[in-house]
Order: C-alpha cells, then sequence, then structure tokens
C-alpha cells in the first residue's frame, strides 16, 4: 500500500548514491540519486515537512549552484530534503507541505545546464540534520515506508477498536486513495 513516491506519474533512478565517473573528469561521489520522469515531471514531497528554502543560485562561488534551482525540505523529523535542477518551484520559503503535494516540475539547472549531456533530471538528496551527512536517498524512503506502515497499524489498531469495524471494513479502508489522512480522523475523532 506504500506510495513514496517522488513523481506524479512513473520514474526510474538513473543515477544511484555513492561513486561515480560522469567522463569528464569529475569522480566526485553522487551524495543523491538522479530520477527522470517517463510519465510526468512534476515532484512530489515524499512526506510531511516545511520548506527551508526556494530558490535558483546562479553565483558560481556559492557552493551549490550546481543545485541551480532547488528546493530545501524539512521532514520535521531527523533531516533535509534536496530537490534540485528544477525547472519550476511550485513552494515558497515558510510554506508547510504534506506528502504528495506538488514540489516543482523536473528541470535542467544548475551542473545539468547543456552542453552537459545528463539532461533533464531530478537530483534528491537526504541529510542529516545533526551533521549535515548525506545518505542513501533509498534507504530514507524505505526508513519513511516502515515508519508509515507501523504509523498506518496504530491508526487501524485505534480506529478498529474505537467503531469495532470488522476486518472487511479495514480492508476497504485501506484502499482509499489517502488511507492515513482517513485512519487519522477515524482514530482521533473528537
Amino acid at each position: 500500500m506504500s506510495n513514496l513516491k517522488l513523481y506524479q506519474g512513473e520514474y526510474t533512478i538513473t543515477s544511484p548514491f555513492g561513486p561515480r565517473d560522469l567522463g569528464n573528469g569529475d569522480k566526485r561521489p553522487h551524495k543523491g540519486i538522479d530520477c527522470v520522469g517517463k510519465t510526468n515531471k512534476n515532484i512530489l514531497a515524499p512526506t510531511n515537512g516545511k520548506i527551508v528554502s526556494s530558490q535558483i543560485i546562479v553565483n558560481k562561488s556559492n557552493p551549490t549552484w550546481e543545485w541551480g534551482n532547488y528546493v530545501k525540505m524539512d521532514d520535521l523529523d531527523d533531516y533535509y530534503l534536496f530537490f534540485c535542477h528544477l525547472n519550476k518551484r511550485l513552494v515558497s520559503a515558510g510554506q508547510t507541505v504534506n506528502k504528495g503535494d506538488l514540489i516543482g516540475v523536473q528541470g535542467w539547472t544548475g551542473y545539468c545546464e547543456p552542453p552537459d549531456s545528463r539532461g533533464s533530471h531530478l537530483h534528491f538528496e537526504v541529510r542529516r540534520k545533526s551533521d549535515g551527512i548525506s545518505i542513501d536517498p533509498i534507504q530514507y524512503l524505505k526508513i519513511l515506508e516502515e515508519w508509515e506502515a507501523k504509523y498506518l497499524q496504530t491508526l487501524v489498531d485505534k480506529t478498529k477498536s474505537r467503531f469495532d469495524f470488522n476486518d472487511t471494513t479495514i480492508e476497504l479502508f485501506k484502499t482509499h486513495p489517502y488511507p492515513y489522512a482517513l485512519f487519522d480522523k477515524l482514530a482521533n475523532k473528537k
């Protein structure tokens, strides 16, 4: 039932986290993942959070110029999420976002501009707040998925107990497009 995704549609990871060689002499480790939307270029928030910054950096003396048009999001837990190389930013600093909200549109800004051959993509990076170290975004998405499964089960148990719903009803509710929101409302309804 997981819908932890970065795009509205299907996407593929074109460059994983870790060591890489761009073929142009740049052999720095890749601190995120690069993704390309197959059916849609719209980027989604994979979890709830707050936008820390939404900007474009063009001054090459700024270390983050390589990200071009980017959004930095606080996941309201232990991590900052970075959505980079965007064509368009659809959120503003200070804005609260929910899982599934539009963040921006995949683009080709920063250190992926022509004549760079990597083309339009999303660089998604996750950094720990405590020390600024980048972690593998795939691991982060797995952490989110595990947390959401546990959280959902807590809400399901509370809802089932509160309303004495049978298993068939619970399974039907799980097919709702936003099951977390539905169970949260049912479990915590005053």
